[in-house]
């Protein structure tokens, strides 16, 4: 008995109608890739950056109702030599001036328990906050003048020093402006100079 086989051929389904997902262009692709940037976590320290600037941009806003004076700069000047060790206790005799303060290495510094690293001569200005830095220096120059030799000698001898310019102020934003004849007494005592400046 012979079978009869067909073979049947399988027509394809014409595809009218059907829709394929078109690939996303570019300006989805860009969207896709802002939104899960967006999405990302902030790093610790920069959420605190900005928590700190947030701070401080609402502080200047309320500044002028908060708090106006009529001397917005406080200014005042410091001479300091460190390190100086036991010669620290001859400064006064060797140059006639007297310290406004000093300290010496083993101090204790706070109530933590701290101790100082090392000594510090101080010769501050007592013109008050509302003189002028160069006037502080002024001061300070005159002071000094007559025994330039002896406080190279020290400051030769010493582990640093500085005149440290101070500002105490209500605005973010300090002036410091200093007249070049105040700058003798650094250009004398061949020291540096520092600024200190501290926000209200």
């Amino acid at each position: 008995m012979v079978s009869d086989s067909r073979c049947f051929r399988v027509q394809p389904t014409p595809s009218i109608g059907r829709r394929y997902p078109k690939p996303p262009d570019h300006a989805s692709h860009v969207n896709s890739l802002s939104i899960k940037i967006k999405t990302m976590r902030i790093p610790t320290n920069i959420q605190r950056r900005l928590a700190r600037l947030r701070k401080r941009s609402l502080r200047e806003r309320e500044a002028p109702q908060v708090m106006r004076s009529s001397v917005p700069f406080r200014y005042d000047a410091c001479l300091r030599i460190g390190g100086l060790g036991d010669i620290q206790e001859q400064v006064l005799g060797l140059t006639g001036v007297l310290a406004t303060k000093s300290h010496r290495k083993g101090d204790p510094v706070g109530l933590q328990g701290r101790s100082r690293q090392e000594d510090l001569w101080l010769l501050a200005s007592p013109l008050g906050e509302q003189a002028s830095h160069d006037e502080h220096l002024e001061w300070r120059w005159c002071q000094i003048r007559s025994n330039v030799e002896q406080f190279r000698i020290l400051i030769e001898r010493a582990k640093w020093s500085d005149v440290c310019l101070g500002c105490l102020s209500e605005s973010a934003y300090p002036v410091l402006a200093i007249e070049p004849k105040s700058l003798e007494i650094v250009r004398e005592l061949r020291i540096g100079l520092s600024f200190n400046f501290t926000v209200l």
